[in-house]
């Protein structure tokens, strides 16, 4: 990666390079490592420019600009013939009509040319894999205008019922403070935050379908709770444990305390750790419950996971934990999975119901995908000659 940004690989090595790009198992990777590197040679945050990677998309994608490198931008969609290069930060095309294009080298543009290749900008290569050699395709990023009949992705919302029963619903806009009796809870920009407190009493947070919240708990613990889930919880934890109820999806950075476990309990499993990292899948309508460990110890069921692994239904087995975490960073991993278990994760965040018309069961799928695309648009990315879909208001058909 550093010798593309400073223009040194060999013919060899372009290749290799483009070869990883396009390896869905290496999205993660490759990402944090384009921002490390810009970061560090031009020591500023990277930040994308939605209309800057929409054109370095099309040139990619299409590889319409012949010679062109496709590490520039093009400030115009003007089709081009002939290169001028310039003294400057520019390089000037000819194009038919006499007009000048000018494709800018500023360093930032170079690093965001190739994080488009594979994070979340809406870009995607996706393979669609059956009987038959899979077939790639790409999406670009949300534009504005979107079709009457389509559907907007999730957003930060969820409802609170505190603890006389009273319900407020909670999103990402601004700041407020909710009162529970004597106790005082803070929103701010799409999270809920707890203080220390003596006063003990129960709250639940819920998400509906096409929501998701964050939560920080009075012991500093954070959960990021997926759509269609809850948590019930403490406002303070008294005592030598500490103990939350879930249903649905959540991830848990635990607060350290040796002390004072910290237990997780769904309709099936008991968690129990000291200060760690993990992920719960416990939708009822999944195979079962999956407990995926980040970083530190869990035990499930009094059973000892480490990280890398999952515990699901008295098993241990490896697992992929980016792929078990992309909803948490705003990704669908469809990485070698059933197109059914797909819909469903379509279903949560979209809050639309599924039918099927024939059987759908031998389609797999692959790759990645942004959760901030419009649902006509992630459909755009898996619909292809043997697969199809239909959308009637809220009920989506498979077919």
């Amino acid at each position: 990666m550093q010798k593309r940004f400073r223009d040194t690989l060999s013919d060899e090595e372009k290749e290799q390079l483009l070869e990883a790009l396009n390896d869905p198992d290496n999205v993660h990777k490759l990402s944090r490592i384009v921002e490390e590197l810009y970061h560090k040679e031009v020591s500023e945050v990277f930040v994308y420019d939605e209309a800057k990677l929409k054109e370095m998309i099309r040139i990619i994608v299409t590889n319409d600009a012949g010679s062109i490198d496709p590490f520039v931008l093009k400030e115009s969609d003007q089709k081009t013939e002939t290169v001028h290069a310039t003294e400057d930060e520019a390089i000037e095309y000819t194009t038919g009509g006499g007009g000048k294009i000018r494709f800018l080298k500023f360093p930032w543009m170079r690093y965001a040319a190739a994080a488009v290749l594979f994070v979340g900008a809406g870009l995607l290569y996706y393979n669609i894999k059956k009987d038959v050699p899979a077939q790639q395709t790409t999406v670009t990023a949300p534009v504005q205008a979107m079709d009457a009949n389509d559907v907007l992705p999730g957003t930060n919302k969820a409802v609170l019922t505190l603890s006389d029963g009273k319900k407020v619903e909670l999103n990402d806009k601004g700041q407020q403070v909710i009162t529970d009796g004597n106790l005082a809870i803070r929103i701010s920009d799409g999270a809920l935050a707890y203080s220390k407190t003596d006063v003990v009493v129960y709250n639940t947070m819920t998400t509906p379908k096409g929501g998701q919240y964050k939560l920080k708990l009075p012991d500093g613990t954070t959960v990021w709770l997926n759509a269609s889930s809850s948590i019930t919880y403490p406002t303070a934890f008294p005592g030598n444990t500490r103990e939350v109820t879930i249903t649905g999806e959540a991830y848990f950075e635990v607060a350290k305390n040796p002390a004072k476990p910290f237990t997780v309990r769904t309709y099936k499993d008991e968690i129990t750790v000291k200060g760690t990292s993990f992920n719960v899948n416990s939708y009822e309508d999944e195979a079962g419950v999956k407990t995926s460990l980040v970083e530190g110890l869990v035990q499930v069921n009094g059973t000892l996971l480490t990280p890398g692994n999952a515990y699901m239904g008295g098993e241990i087995t490896r697992t992929n934990v980016d792929k078990d975490l992309a909803w948490k960073n705003g990704v669908f991993n469809f990485n070698q999975v059933k197109l059914k278990h797909a819909m469903r994760q379509i279903a949560r965040w979209y809050d639309v119901e599924i039918k099927y018309e024939g059987s759908v069961d031998h389609i797999e799928l692959g790759g990645e995908i942004g959760r901030n695309l419009t649902l006509q648009q992630v459909l755009n990315g898996l619909q292809d000659k043997d697969l199809h879909f239909r959308l009637e208001g809220k009920i989506l058909t498979v077919y």
